[in-house]
C-alpha cells in the first residue's frame, strides 16, 4: 500500500509493480497512466516533476483503485469512463466497455470512399460510442443510436450531452419486429451486437464475464448468429440504395455470417481483419 509522502516517481513505479501481477507490460503501463491522468497527473507532468509529493487524498484514491483492481474489476469501471476514437465515454456495469477491435471498425468507416451519408443507425448502441465517433466524424449527417436496454440508452444520453454531440437516442427490440416507420432510410447501418457464444465464457478473464453484461456480449450457441439475420432483415427495409452495412462478427463465423447477408441480396461483401489478423468485420452492400 502506498504511504502518505510518496512522490509522482514512486507513486508510478508502485502503480506498475502492483499492475504487473495482473496484466501484461503494456496493459500496466496504460492503465498506470490512466490512473495518473484521472487523479490530475498526466504522463507529461510524472516525467518533469518526479519529486513532487501528491496530497493524501490522491494517494488514498489510488489505494483504493488498486484494491478494486484487485478484485478483477475492470480499471475503466473503476474510473467509470474511458476513451474511444479521442472522445471521452463514460461507462459503468450496464454498458460494455468499447474495445481497440470496434475503434478500428469505425476508422475503416472514416477511411472509406467519399460518398454522401445522410443517415446512419447504430444498432445496439450501448454506450452509444459508435454513433458518437461517427457523429463527429460525419458532423452533417443525422444520427441514430438504438438499443433495448433503457439503461444503456440512458449513459449514451449522457455521453452525447458530455460531447456535445447531437444523437436521436431510442429504444429498439432488433430481435422481435423493431419498431420504426418503414418508409425511414439509412445510408450507413452499423453494428457491434452480442457474438460470442456461452461456451467461450470459460476461457475468457474474469475482468470480462464477472463485470460487464452479459446481454451484450454472449448468444447462444445452437444459434449464434441470431443478430446477424435481424441485423439484415433490418436493413432489407431500411437501408437506402448504395446504402453499406457494417458489423463487427465472431472470428469463428466469417463466412456464415456473410452469407446470412448474400442471402438476404447483398452482392458486395467484404470480410475483413482486425489488427491481431482475425476475421472481425464485414462491410456489405448492394
Amino acid at each position: 500500500m502506498l504511504q502518505n509522502r510518496a512522490t509522482l516517481k514512486q507513486i508510478r513505479f508502485h502503480l506498475l509493480s502492483e499492475l504487473r501481477q495482473i496484466y501484461t507490460e503494456n496493459e500496466s503501463d496504460s492503465i498506470t497512466r490512466m490512473i495518473l491522468e484521472h487523479t490530475g497527473y498526466p504522463l507529461s507532468e510524472t516525467l518533469r516533476n518526479p519529486d513532487h509529493l501528491p496530497a493524501p487524498s490522491v494517494i488514498a484514491q489510488i489505494n483504493e483503485f488498486l484494491a478494486e483492481i484487485h478484485t478483477g474489476k475492470p480499471i475503466q469501471y473503476i474510473l467509470g469512463q474511458t476513451y474511444f476514437c479521442d472522445l471521452k465515454i463514460k461507462v459503468d456495469k450496464n454498458v460494455l466497455i468499447p474495445r481497440s477491435e470496434t475503434e478500428e471498425m469505425v476508422e475503416y468507416i472514416k477511411a472509406g470512399p467519399p460518398q454522401p451519408i445522410h443517415r446512419i443507425i447504430d444498432l445496439g448502441t450501448g454506450s452509444g460510442c459508435i454513433a458518437l465517433a461517427l457523429k463527429w466524424y460525419f458532423p452533417d449527417a443525422e444520427v441514430w443510436g438504438v438499443d433495448i436496454s433503457k439503461r444503456a440508452l440512458s449513459k449514451a444520453g449522457e455521453n452525447g450531452r458530455m460531447n456535445n454531440l447531437q444523437i436521436n437516442w431510442g429504444e429498439m427490440d432488433l430481435l422481435n419486429e423493431p419498431s420504426m416507420d418503414r418508409t425511414t432510410r439509412f445510408n450507413l447501418v452499423v453494428s457491434n451486437p452480442p457474438y460470442v457464444m456461452n461456451s467461450e465464457q470459460k476461457v475468457m478473464a474474469y475482468n470480462v464475464t464477472g463485470f460487464e453484461p452479459e446481454s451484450a456480449l454472449f448468444v447462444e450457441d445452437n444459434d449464434p448468429l441470431i443478430f446477424y439475420r435481424a441485423i439484415a432483415s433490418f436493413c432489407n427495409i431500411h437501408l437506402a440504395d448504395k446504402g453499406e452495412v457494417w458489423v463487427e462478427i465472431n472470428e469463428q463465423f466469417g463466412k456464415e455470417t456473410a452469407g446470412i447477408f448474400k442471402k438476404e441480396g447483398f452482392s458486395r461483401i467484404h470480410i475483413l481483419r482486425d489488427i491481431n489478423e482475425k476475421e472481425r468485420y464485414i462491410n456489405a452492400g448492394r
